[in-house]
C-alpha cells in the first residue's frame, strides 16, 4: 500500500512540473507581410528555410498588379499604325489639288472605301468624312448619285491612297482623277521608347540612366526581312534573340530585367496576345553600366547567373520565372534595348 501511494505521489509531482514548463511558440504559417510575399522571405529563420536560398524573382517595391499596366496590343507596324495627323496631312494635299482644278468653286463630296482600306486603319472613313465635311468650299454628300466628286480610299501594299474622281465631268473631264495623295509606311518599324532606370550606390539613389527599348515585340517581317506579317516572331532561343538585336547596332540586346521592369511601370512597352511570354535578361551585376541598377535590398533575383540563365516574363500574370537560355517555345517573343548615353 505504501509503494502504491508513493507511485501516485511521483506521478502527480511530474504532472505539475510539466504543466509549469513554458510552451514553445510555433512558427506562423501565414506570414505577416502578406500572401504575395514568399514564406521564406517573410520568415527566413523558419526551420523549413534554413537549408535553401529562396530566389523569388521579384521586385519588393513593385506596385501591386493593379498599378502596373499589362497591355496587350497588336504590333502596330506598317500602314495600320498611321496616325490621324498623318492622314489629315494627305487630305489637306488632296483638297488643295481639287481647289486649283475647281478654281475655288464649291463641290459636294462622297467618300467611298475600296477593299480592306477602312478595315485596316481604325476610324479611317470617319476621319476622312469629318475632315472633308468641315473644310472650306466642300460639303459632304451621303448620296453617291448626288455628289460632284467621289473620294476613293484604297490600299496598295503599304500605301494608303486617296483619289478624287470626277465621274460626270462636273469640274474637269468626265472620269478624270482630279487629285491624288498617298501615305507610305515602311513595314519594319517597331518604334523605340525612352525609359528612365534608377541607379544606386551603397544602397542610396544616384542619377538615373536612360535606355531605348522597342515599344512592340519584334515582328516576323522584321526578323526575316521579308513579307508584311505584323505577328510577333516566336520560337527562338535566347542566343538567336541576342544575335538579332546585335544586328540593330548600338550594342542592342534583349532588355535586362531592370530596363524591362521600369519600361513596364512607365507604360513604354506593350505585349501581344500571340506571344504572352517574353525573353528578359538577368541584369549583369559585374557590368559597369548594369551593376548600379541593382538594389540588393529589394531586387530579389539570382544575378550571379546572369551569363548562363535568362528570365521569362508573363504578360498574363506579370511574374518572372528563371529558365535556361536554350529554352524556347511557340508563344515566347522578344524585343531589343540599348543604353542611350
Amino acid at each position: 500500500m505504501l509503494n502504491y501511494l508513493l507511485r501516485i505521489s511521483v506521478l502527480l509531482s511530474l504532472a505539475f512540473f510539466l504543466a509549469g514548463c513554458p510552451k514553445q511558440t510555433p512558427v506562423s504559417k501565414s506570414p505577416a507581410c502578406g500572401k504575395e510575399v514568399p514564406f521564406c522571405v517573410c520568415n527566413p529563420l523558419s526551420p523549413k528555410c534554413e537549408t535553401k536560398t529562396v530566389i523569388p524573382n521579384q521586385f519588393m517595391d513593385r506596385p501591386d498588379k493593379a498599378g502596373v499596366q499589362l497591355s496587350f496590343e497588336a504590333a502596330q507596324t506598317g500602314i495600320g499604325a498611321a496616325s490621324r495627323e498623318e492622314i489629315e496631312e494627305q487630305l489637306t494635299s488632296l483638297l488643295n489639288q481639287i481647289r486649283i482644278k475647281a478654281e475655288n468653286q464649291e463641290a459636294s463630296i462622297f467618300v467611298k472605301c475600296v477593299g480592306k482600306a477602312c478595315r485596316s486603319i481604325k476610324n479611317l472613313k470617319e476621319t476622312t468624312e469629318n475632315f472633308l465635311g468641315n473644310s472650306r468650299d466642300f460639303n459632304l454628300q451621303s448620296d453617291e448619285s448626288l455628289s460632284d466628286l467621289k473620294v476613293k480610299i484604297r490600299l496598295d501594299g503599304e500605301q494608303l491612297i486617296f483619289e478624287a474622281l470626277d465621274e460626270d465631268g462636273t469640274i474637269g473631264n468626265a472620269g478624270e482623277i482630279l487629285a491624288r495623295a498617298s501615305l507610305g509606311r515602311d513595314v519594319a518599324e517597331s518604334g523605340w521608347s525612352l525609359v528612365s532606370v534608377p541607379t544606386f550606390e551603397d544602397g542610396e539613389p544616384t542619377t538615373p540612366m536612360s535606355f531605348r527599348i522597342m515599344k512592340n515585340l519584334v515582328t516576323q517581317s522584321e526578323y526575316s526581312g521579308v513579307g508584311v506579317s505584323r505577328l510577333p516572331q516566336v520560337g527562338l532561343s535566347f542566343e538567336a534573340a541576342v544575335a538579332y538585336c546585335q544586328k540593330q547596332g548600338r550594342d542592342a540586346v534583349p532588355p535586362n530585367v531592370h530596363v524591362f521592369e521600369y519600361a513596364l511601370r512607365q507604360g513604354k512597352i506593350v505585349g501581344h496576345r500571340r506571344a504572352h511570354l517574353e525573353i528578359v535578361r538577368l541584369t549583369n551585376e559585374e557590368d559597369e553600366i548594369e551593376g548600379p541598377m541593382i538594389n540588393y535590398e529589394i531586387d530579389l533575383f539570382d544575378f550571379e547567373r546572369a551569363l548562363d540563365a535568362m528570365l521569362i516574363f508573363s504578360w498574363r500574370t506579370g511574374d518572372y520565372e528563371s529558365s535556361k537560355q536554350t529554352y524556347f517555345q511557340d508563344d515566347l517573343g522578344f524585343r531589343c534595348a540599348y543604353w542611350s548615353e
